[in-house]
């Protein structure tokens, strides 16, 4: 029985060292894969950061085109208004110049 323990207890010894090493070698992965998932989440929040950012000055970029629009929109209505009201004040005018003439020709 002596020739059958000596081996099994050297193969249950290699085993045993053998579950060690690939218990130190899963933790080691184990280790090396948290801090890689750390590494890409902060890389992660950091897009998203700068997504948000993008997102806020594109809203304030959109924003400021909307009020520059209505701001057109006025000056425009305001210059046609002008400028309707100065060809009343030029036919005001001229139809003034035309009753001037005629009451110096009479």
């Amino acid at each position: 029985m002596e020739a059958v323990e000596l081996p099994a207890m050297v193969v249950a010894l290699f085993l045993m060292v053998g579950s060690v090493v690939a218990k130190v070698f899963t933790a080691q992965m184990i280790s090396r894969m948290k801090h890689q998932i750390g590494h890409v989440a902060t890389i992660k929040q950091e897009a998203l950061a700068r997504l948000k950012m993008a997102q806020s000055q594109k809203a304030v970029a959109v924003q400021n085109k909307g009020s520059l629009i209505n701001k057109k929109t006025k000056l425009t209505k305001r210059l046609n208004r002008l400028k309707k009201e100065m060809g009343e004040i030029e036919q005001d005018q001229d139809a003034r110049k035309q009753r001037s003439e005629m009451r110096r020709s009479e």
